[in-house]
This record gives C-alpha cells, sequence and structure tokens, in this order.
C-alpha cells in the first residue's frame, strides 16, 4: 500500500510529505485548494507523462516520491527485473524544464518497468473512470478482468493472426500470372548463373589482395632487394654492413682479452653478428624465388573486376552477395512450386483460422460464465446503493469478425426505473448512476484484482443524501480490502474516513501554497461540519458530523 507521499515544487505545493493508513483514507478540501493537482501528482507514479504547466515556481525541479509496501507479486516482478526487493520500495520521479529521471529504492528504471510495477501498486479513477464504462470498448477487458484464462487465449488469438496477416503478405507476393512468372525466373536464373560464375570457394580476399599488390610493384620490391643485399654483402668499391661486422667482432675479440667487462659485449654482438648473416641469408634467398607473373597478374584483375561488378549488382561485400543468391534460389523454387505453396498457405491460414474460432468459443465460453454471477454481483451491489428497481444484463453476441479478443461483442444493459425496457448504459445513465456503477465494479472486482491502492476522485459525483451514505459504506467495505483515497465533498462519505486529510491554501510572500494536513479528532469532526454547513459551521452542523462519524 502507499505509506507516504512525498512532493515538492509541483504546482501550489511548495513541499508537503503526507502518511497514509490502511483503511479508508478522506481528502477534502475547499474548492480549487489542490485536491486534483494532488491526484495529478499520484498518476506520475504510475508511468503518467507531466505536464509542465505543473512545474512548479519554488525550485528549479520538482520531485513527486512516495513509498509503498511490497506484496509477495511485486516481490517476483522485482526480482525479474534484477531489482532486489525489500520491505517496501521507493519511487522517486525528478523533473526539470529539459529533463526526468525514474529513480526505484535510488537505481534508474525506465518508464517501461514504472507501468508495469505500477499495475500492482496503485489504480487511479478519476472522471476519466466514468468514459471506461460509457465506452462499449472496454466492456471485455472489464469481464476478462473476472477471469485470467482469458489472456492466454487472447494471446493465442493474436498470435494466430499476426501469423495470418504475414502469410496474406507472402500470398500478395506471389500473386502473379504464368507470363510474369516466367520472366521472373528468366531474371533470377541469370543473376544465380551470373553469382555463381565466381568462383568464391576459392576466394580469400586478404589472401588475393597481397598478392595482387606484391604483383603489381614487383620492380619496386626487386630493387629495394637488390639494394639490401648490395648492403648486407659485399661491395666492389664500398664495405658491406658484413664488413664493418666483422670488423667490429675482431676487434672486440682483441680487446677483451685486456678487459674482461668487454666480454659481455663481444657475447651480445656475437648474436648481433649472427643474426645479420642469418637475415642477409634469407633475404638473399627470397629474392631468388620472385619471378614476376604477368599471367597470374591480369587473372587477379580479372577476378577483382568481376567481383567488383557484383558487389554493384547484388551488395556491397561478399556476404550480401551470397544473401542476396540465397533468397534468389528461395523465389525460384517458390515460382517453381507456385500453385502447390498457394495452396498450402491457404490451407494454413484455414487451419489457423479454424483455431481462432475454436478459442474464440472457449473464449466466448468464459465470459458467459462469468456474467451469470457478475449480473447478480453488481444488481446486489447497486441495491445496496439506493437503485432499487433495477434491472441490469450482460448482453453478448457474436460478430463475423474475430480480433485478438474473439468474437464477442458485450453492451451493459440496464433499466433504472420499473417497467422500462432495457437500455445501453452509455445512453440512458446518469452521472450519479455512473459513479455507483462504476463503485459497484470495484466492489465486485476487489477479490480479483490484486492492486494494493485504489485513488478514487469524482466518486460522488451527482449523489447525495442517503445514497451517498450508503456509497460511504461501499467505500468502507471496499477498504477492509484494499488500500482507498478518497476525495470527496460529502459528508456521508468523509465521516467513514480511517483516516481523514485536509487539503488547504494560504498566501506566503504573495506566492499562493497549498498543503495537506492530516486531521485529528477534534478537526475531523470540524472538516466534516464544514461539509454539512458550508463556511458557516454551527453547532448543529458539528452534533451532526458528531453523529455521522459515530455512526460510521
Amino acid at each position: 500500500m502507499l505509506t507516504n507521499l512525498y512532493i515538492k515544487n509541483f504546482a501550489l505545493f511548495e513541499e508537503l510529505s503526507v502518511d497514509f493508513e490502511d483503511g479508508l483514507n478522506i481528502i477534502s478540501g475547499e474548492t480549487g485548494a489542490g485536491k486534483s493537482i494532488l491526484i495529478n501528482a499520484i498518476s506520475l507514479l504510475t508511468g503518467s507523462r507531466i505536464n509542465k504547466g505543473f512545474l512548479g515556481k519554488f525550485s528549479d525541479h520538482t520531485i513527486v516520491e512516495a513509498s509503498f509496501s511490497v506484496d509477495d507479486k511485486l516481490s517476483s516482478i522485482l526480482k525479474a527485473n534484477d531489482i532486489d526487493p525489500e520491505e517496501n520500495i521507493i519511487i522517486t520521479r525528478r523533473f526539470t524544464e529539459t529533463s526526468s529521471s525514474i529513480k526505484l529504492n535510488n537505481r534508474p528504471i525506465s518508464l517501461s518497468l514504472l507501468n508495469l510495477i505500477a499495475q500492482d501498486l496503485i489504480d487511479i479513477h478519476g472522471q476519466h473512470s466514468q468514459l471506461i464504462v460509457l465506452n462499449k470498448s472496454n466492456y471485455i477487458s472489464i469481464i476478462d478482468a473476472f477471469d485470467k484464462n482469458t489472456e492466454v487465449f487472447k494471446s493465442n488469438i493474436k498470435d494466430n493472426l499476426k501469423q495470418i496477416k504475414q502469410i496474406q503478405k507472402d500470398l500478395s507476393d506471389i500473386d502473379i500470372d504464368e507470363d510474369q512468372a516466367l520472366r521472373e525466373l528468366d531474371l533470377l536464373n541469370f543473376q544465380i548463373d551470373e553469382i555463381e560464375s565466381f568462383d568464391f570457394e576459392n576466394y580469400d580476399e586478404e589472401e588475393f589482395s597481397n598478392e595482387h599488390k606484391r604483383l603489381s610493384n614487383q620492380t619496386q620490391i626487386i630493387e629495394g632487394l637488390e639494394y639490401i643485399n648490395g648492403v648486407f654483402n659485399e661491395g666492389y668499391h664500398r664495405k658491406s654492413m658484413k664488413d664493418y661486422s666483422n670488423e667490429i667482432y675482431s676487434k672486440l675479440t682483441d680487446i677483451s682479452e685486456f678487459d674482461s667487462n668487454l666480454n659481455e659485449y663481444l657475447t651480445r654482438f656475437t648474436d648481433i653478428r649472427e643474426s645479420i648473416n642469418d637475415l642477409s641469408r634469407e633475404i638473399e634467398s627470397y629474392s631468388y624465388t620472385l619471378d614476376f607473373d604477368e599471367q597470374r597478374l591480369l587473372d587477379l584483375e580479372n577476378i577483382f573486376s568481376s567481383l567488383q561488378n557484383l558487389k554493384r549488382k547484388y551488395g556491397k561485400d561478399v556476404e550480401d552477395i551470397k544473401e542476396f543468391l540465397s533468397i534468389a534460389k528461395q523465389r525460384v523454387k517458390t515460382l517453381n512450386n507456385i500453385e502447390q505453396i498457394r495452396l498450402d498457405m491457404q490451407n494454413q491460414i484455414i487451419r489457423l483460422d479454424k483455431s481462432n474460432i475454436d478459442i474464440a468459443k472457449k473464449l466466448s465460453d468464459i465470459r458467459k460464465n462469468v456474467v451469470v454471477s457478475l449480473e447478480k454481483n453488481i444488481v446486489s451491489e447497486l441495491e445496496d446503493m439506493n437503485m432499487n428497481n433495477l434491472q441490469f444484463k450482460i448482453d453478448i453476441t457474436k460478430s463475423d469478425i474475430i480480433t485478438d479478443t474473439g468474437y464477442d461483442q458485450i453492451d451493459f444493459m440496464i433499466s433504472t426505473n420499473k417497467g422500462q425496457d432495457l437500455k445501453s448504459l452509455n445512453t440512458v445513465a446518469s452521472g450519479g448512476e455512473i459513479s455507483r456503477f462504476m463503485l459497484a465494479l470495484k466492489a465486485v472486482l476487489a477479490d480479483y484484482e490484486q492492486v494494493q491502492t485504489i485513488v478514487f476522485d469524482e466518486i460522488d459525483t451527482g449523489i447525495s443524501g442517503k445514497t451517498a451514505n450508503v456509497v460511504g459504506n461501499k467505500l468502507a467495505k471496499i477498504a477492509d480490502k484494499r488500500q482507498l483515497i478518497v476525495i470527496t465533498h460529502l459528508p456521508q462519505i468523509a465521516s467513514k474516513a480511517n483516516a481523514h486529510y485536509l487539503i488547504d491554501k494560504y498566501t506566503k510572500e504573495s506566492s499562493t501554497i497549498s498543503n495537506v494536513y492530516k486531521l485529528d479528532e477534534d478537526k475531523k469532526v470540524m472538516e466534516v461540519a464544514r461539509l454539512i454547513s458550508g463556511s458557516n459551521i454551527t453547532q448543529a452542523s458539528i452534533k451532526s458530523a458528531r453523529e455521522l462519524i459515530e455512526q460510521a
């Protein structure tokens, strides 16, 4: 559950820290005090993107941070993402005008991981949630939330549809007449012959390049080696390296007899002298092996020219050319067997379509089983909230088209008055009825959903009096199983609070600042009294507030 919320420099909030409790947490305050701003801040913890208009003017950065207790499901998600699960986690979002960051226990995480984690942590229901109930396209996901087996079946259908789409694309690629096929075969066979005429098996690019470089520069190589051999060996009019080497060796031999310290130099130079002699012999021997092969040079140039031509046509390097060849051969095979391949693809689509029909039926059967109890439970919950003489039916019809969710089309049908025909919920329900329907859904879903914290904003829209009291009781009942954070302006709901918080705003140095305060029992009574009578709190409203709280 959400144990602490810290906000810095977010809209009217300069800096605040709020500790929430288990059960029903009520938040109230004057219109414009900042209740909706608080919901926007909490929504950032679910992965929502910030509206830069909420960046405050009290600092150069904005922080929204929350502490949550960790359950088994969240612990598994954290482990799967190489995060050590602890008893509590801290999620921090930091924003500036040009940057943002997300951290979990001071470790950077991605927005997608935050979205995944938040699914287990917090569920926010505001005015947009009423639109969810009014949109028929959301009804399937609402029904499927009551049986998680539907997710596996929907995933299977999605995979099948993806395969069908790819096969249909492949079919369109071979949708050509016989003349087109023959022309394409002629071109492909020419390209294959041209590529295969090059001896890739015996082609070594590095080896051939080195050989070509050697043959192309044979004259310079021979002249260079002749010069080196001349330096190494005896010359006609100058001393060679060997001559100098022999002289040095002879001189060191003579003088080392007089100074034993020179023996080390003699030993080292003896090695050098031998190396010079060895190197001289090897270079001279290599010189004799050189034989300019003009034909081989021409052959290599023809090989490089042929390869360059293939690169120009079929790919930037040898691997690309080989890949082109492989694709061309496969295409030839396809064109030579086009009718059989087309038939195989069509049969595969038929099999996948049949599989989807079978899966869609299983999905539909699950939903029909869910609907039997769901209809009764929702009616029961709504009757508890003073919606008497109610009829509610979930209408499931079969579509001719199978989508990712199967072939079911679902509508919520309702009649709120005796004698009225059932009509679509989105055409007849009032704001207050929609709020109660949403709450009834959450009450029924409480045993199925794993989310730890539910936030309700505007859940009391369109209700008052006795209905407000039963809605408050319903919220308190849900709060027995989940932590609830509820923003309300109704005293009947506020009186049920396990913890009550007031959002208030004040002026400080020409700036308007909002803050959140946890109310003690006396202040809770006064706030409920304010909700009853407005800013003019009377003894009668205080008495009524105490009675409401005592009856909760």
